[in-house]
Order: structure tokens, then sequence, then C-alpha cells
């Protein structure tokens, strides 16, 4: 008698078992993988993007640190259709050689409205955007005595010998001393032998990352440095006496622009992540904590904020955007003149 029972049981226990899922079986929480910086950047980008994504969407974001060139070297190695992030947010230098073989998607307006609400200027090709500019410019501390800087033809004044800094984007001439050549010394600006003269005449010490200039600003190993404004006013919120000048010849770009890969599996997701980027709420966040100016027209920040930043189409309208286009193409070239010269 006890044996059928038993039987009964293990059949009732199958039968269960095909009508309910195990629990290894239940469905997982979607994972975006996307690029930030480290440090209080990454801090911000939790706090006010991440956090409220993750709740929203019932979703997992994981943030691989590091720099631009770094990410797009690893999306180059893996190929489009198995890219190892699904948003890829950095500077604009590297990325057009990837944008032209095809590894990003078409933005996608209607997973990520807010596009509507941006400045035509940070729209880049039909798939990428700049999320945030800083403008740069230069950046010196108050405590040790110097004049204060007004054009980029003052970086080269001898009182300043010694004293400063440079950074250069991707190993290449970079986008400082670029500007600087076609704006000071009337040469071209592809004149690549008039970039190179003018920071050998520098003598400066030279970083490719701006969080290890405002290291060095902070350490007081430079005293005056190429470098944007939002780093410059961070410093400063931070007790770090510096202040920073906008040059009379104009000021070039940083911007931070951002796209879904191809190849993602969940780019509808990703484009709701860079909704949300562009969100005002997210937007005044990185604005109040780090000094990032939104690309978001709407926005509406504290005066106290908004006086340091771009803000109105009369400030963006005086942005210097260059076209990275042709600087991709002539960067090994470059690259190969900067080793040999300047290392």
């Amino acid at each position: 008698m006890k044996r059928p029972l038993l039987a009964a049981v293990v059949l009732w226990a199958l039968a269960a078992s095909t009508q309910y899922p195990p629990p290894a079986a239940i469905a997982q929480p979607k994972t975006l993988v996307v690029t930030g910086y480290g440090g209080r950047r990454s801090e911000v980008m939790k706090k006010a993007l991440v956090e409220p994504f993750e709740k929203k969407y019932d979703a997992r974001v994981d943030i691989v640190t590091g720099i631009t060139t770094e990410w797009v070297a690893k999306l180059m190695a893996a190929g489009p259709d198995n890219p190892p992030f699904d948003v890829v947010m950095g500077n604009e230098p590297p990325f057009p050689i990837p944008r032209e073989r095809g590894f990003f998607d078409k933005r996608n307006v209607a997973a990520a409205p807010n596009i509507k609400n941006v400045y035509e200027k940070a729209l880049i090709g039909d798939t990428s955007l700049a999320i945030f500019w800083a403008r740069i410019g230069l950046a010196y501390r108050t405590d040790m005595g110097l004049k204060r800087p007004a054009s980029w033809k003052d970086f080269w004044d001898s009182s300043y010998d010694g004293k400063r800094g440079i950074y250069v984007i991707g190993n290449t001439l970079g986008i400082n001393f670029l500007f600087m050549a076609d704006k000071i010394f009337g040469k071209d600006y592809f004149d690549v032998d008039a970039g190179i003269a003018a920071i050998k005449r520098l003598n400066a010490k030279m970083v490719d990352f701006t969080g290890t200039m405002e290291k060095h600003l902070e350490s007081k190993e430079v005293s005056i440095a190429v470098l944007h404004d939002g780093s410059t006013y961070d410093l400063a919120k931070r007790g770090i006496p510096v202040d920073w000048v906008a040059p009379s010849e104009g000021v070039p770009i940083l911007d931070q622009v951002i796209q879904v890969t191809r190849g993602s599996k969940h780019r509808d997701l990703a484009w709701k992540l860079i909704d949300m980027y562009l969100s005002p709420e997210v937007q005044t966040a990185f604005a109040t904590e780090l000094f990032f100016s939104p690309t978001n027209k709407t926005v509406k920040l504290p005066p106290d904020v908004a006086k340091k930043l771009i803000q109105g189409p009369t400030d963006v309208e005086r942005l210097v955007l260059f076209d990275w286009n042709q600087v991709a193409r002539q960067r090994p070239q470059w690259t190969e003149r900067w080793n040999k010269e300047l290392r």
C-alpha cells in the first residue's frame, strides 16, 4: 500500500515541476555595460544616474572605468557584432573611426525623447551626441604670485617658465596646441611643425588625462595649466586655490560624447539610459556637482552654477568645434612625430 502512495507523490512532483520553473530559470535583470570615469565622476554617476535607472527599469548597470582611448581600443578589437559595452561615453577624438566603421547604433529618438531637447551643435553624425560640454582654457593657482592670464599667448610668458602643464588627448598633437598654433601663430590648423615648435618652447609637464593634471595643480607640480572649466571649479570647490580663464582668442570644447553600440543585445534599454542622462534632473546633478555644462537646452541651473558654465545659444555659438574626422585620419603620423620629438 505504501509503494503506490509513494509513486503517486513522485508523479505529482514531476507534474508540478513541468508547470513551475526552478529558481534558476527565473528571469534575471538585464545588465547594461557602460563606460565611465573613476573618482568623483563615478560617484556622481552612480548616485544621479545609475541607481535611479536600475530602480526604474529593474536593470543592472556595470560601469567600466578608464579613459576613452582604452575603451575604443577594446571596442575595435572585439568587432561591431560582439562589443564589450552597450553604451560608450567618452571624449570625441577617438570616436570617428569606430563611428565610420559602423560600430554604433542610429540615434533612437523614440526610446530617448530627450534627444529632441539638446542643442543642434551637440548632435554628431546620425549615431552620437554630446551629453555634456566643458570649455578648454587656462587654470592657474591664485596663491603662487602669478599674474592672471588673459589669452593663449600669455601662456608663453616667461614668468610661467617651469610652472606650465598641458594635456594632450590620445598622444597626438592634441586639442590644445593645434588650436593655439591656429589662433596665435597664424598657421594652418593642421600645421604640425608650428604645433611642435610651440610645445617645445613651453617646456611643460605633459599628461594625457585631465584628472592627472588636476592632481598636478593640487600638489603644486604645476601652477598654470591648460584645463577645462569643470575640473578647475571642482578643484576650487574642494578648497584648492585655483581659478579659470577663458582666453580672449576663444575656447575649444571638451565634449562628453555618448552612443549605443550596434551589437548591443539591449539597444532599446541602452537608449533609455541615454535618455535619463539627458534628463534635466541628471544634467543638473552633473552641473552642480562636477560643473559639466548641460547640452539639454531646457535645463535651468541655479544662478551661482549657471554663471560658471555654458548657458544659452550665445555661449553655444562661441564654442570652437574641431573636425575630428580629419584629426583621426592624421593621428598615426602625428603620434609618430610626437613620440619622436616630444617623448
